[in-house]
């Protein structure tokens, strides 16, 4: 497979430019570059999401164009996206099939026929590595096996080259060693992978070849043995790493948040939440760290007043808020960034300065008494996009146009400019770039040194 010369604009900016990538049957090709830098939209290129304004994409030395996905899926290129395309009320074989259908002889030619399905999709998961349960809801299963089914999906449709967006961003080093199992036997069996990653160190472990995108062009492939992940991070932003600070302690005596006995009994199911303690003192950046699964995402929901607990109690600054809203949590200095940026941190239709208003709409500048301030809340928009370099055109933006790495930077500027006395990060560097990453974890301890400040990550 071979691009060349692609050329991709968009009002206010070039997405890519003059980008060159051959990638050898067989192998996994990894690419990387920092948020922004293009990779998605030449990824969406080539799966037939968006059409080239100059260039050529040739497969298997024949020159291709595609209209649609369906024109790409039709030459064998299938896309798995970073944020799964599932429909959780339906089985793994409904959604395997969906729009592919098999069906039966005539005169059944009208009825689908799901026996076969379930045959090829066992068939497929056994040669593969890649085990489900054709019958099973999708809505049961964990981020592990819905990636294998999105997988299914593309290999169902013939795929024999697979783009994979970010893959190992939402699992636990147990499903990423299973996942680089599964992606070693699609190489064995002929099928080429285009690795889209910002794991440097996974990327190494795991490529044949390494292509670099910087501001929309490549600028280097490289041989995992002959190259480092610092090396490539300095190929991604086109200069030297920042060495990181060494600076005194801001932790106080004083605490923020008390976590006390919390226990959250589920009926028919075990405690997702079992006699949880923990104490937050300001200036104290506290990391929670654990196997998915394990209560992580329910103790967040239920410190940000989400989701009710069965006993126990929480208290920020001394005040006992065991039974305050959401809002009323919110108003009193509490800051959220979510683990699910699209599901629960972003109106992906709505443009920049009305998602910087989510969750501060009645905080100035946002208001002015009880109506929406729109000039106050494009100025703090404009502000959140110069201080977190949000790469954007402008702030009328809708966020869904942004890169992903640039959408958690939005969400991180919005909750630290609102000056938070407590800051719930979930996951807060979750697909971003190494430099990015610097910089947000930077805007952290930068903010835990305001007096009255402390941070919770996850």
């Amino acid at each position: 497979m071979e691009l060349t010369n692609i050329v991709k604009r968009f009002p206010g900016v070039v997405a890519n430019r003059d980008v060159n990538l051959a990638v050898r049957p067989g192998t996994i090709h990894a690419i990387v570059g920092e948020n922004g830098a293009g990779k998605s939209t030449l990824m969406k290129i080539l799966y037939g999401m968006q059409r080239p304004d100059e260039g050529a994409i040739r497969i298997d030395g024949h020159e291709v164009s595609f209209r649609s996905p369906t024109d790409a899926i039709a030459v064998g290129i299938g896309m798995v996206h970073q944020h799964f395309m599932l429909a959780d009320n339906l089985t793994v074989l409904e959604n395997v099939i969906l729009g592919y259908e098999p069906r039966r002889p005539f005169p059944l030619w009208f009825q689908v026929d799901t026996g076969a399905a379930r045959e090829r999709i066992t068939e497929l998961g056994r040669r593969y590595g890649l085990p489900v349960d054709p019958d099973e809801l999708v809505e049961t299963l964990g981020v592990g096996e819905r990636q294998r089914v999105e997988i299914l999906k593309v290999l169902y449709r013939g795929a024999t080259t697979l783009i994979l967006d970010e893959p190992t961003a939402v699992l636990v080093p147990q499903e990423v060693e299973e996942l680089f199992g599964n992606l070693a036997e699609l190489k064995r069996e002929g099928i080429t992978v285009l690795f889209i990653s910002h794991k440097l160190d996974e990327v190494l472990s795991v490529a044949d070849d390494i292509t670099v995108i910087r501001a929309g062009t490549t600028v280097a492939t490289r041989k995992p043995a002959e190259v480092t992940a610092h090396q490539l991070a300095e190929l991604m932003v086109g200069s030297e790493l920042p060495t990181p600070e060494t600076r005194e302690s801001t932790v106080t005596d004083d605490v923020e948040l008390t976590v006390e006995h919390v226990t959250r009994e589920e009926p028919g199911a075990r405690p997702s939440l079992d006699d949880v303690s923990l104490r937050i003192r300001r200036g104290e950046i506290v990391g929670i760290a654990g196997v998915e699964g394990n209560g992580q995402t329910e103790l967040i929901a239920a410190i940000m007043g989400m989701l009710p607990v069965t006993s126990g109690t929480m208290s920020l600054a001394g005040q006992d808020i065991t039974h305050w809203s959401t809002r009323q949590r919110r108003e009193a200095g509490v800051g959220y960034v979510p683990e699910d940026r699209h599901r629960h941190g972003l109106l992906l239709d709505a443009p920049l300065w009305e998602n910087e208003i989510l969750g501060h709409q009645s905080e100035a500048p946002n208001s002015s008494g009880p109506w929406i301030d729109r000039d106050g809340a494009r100025s703090r928009t404009t502000e959140i996009v110069e201080r977190y370099d949000v790469r954007t055109p402008n702030i009328d933006v809708i966020a869904d146009a942004l890169s992903g790495g640039n959408q958690q930077k939005l969400i991180m500027g919005r909750e630290l400019m609102a000056g938070p006395s407590l800051l719930i990060a979930a996951h807060p560097t979750r697909g971003v770039d190494v430099g990015a990453q610097a910089a947000i974890w930077d805007h952290l301890r930068d903010a835990r040194r305001r007096p009255g400040h402390a941070a919770h990550l996850r």
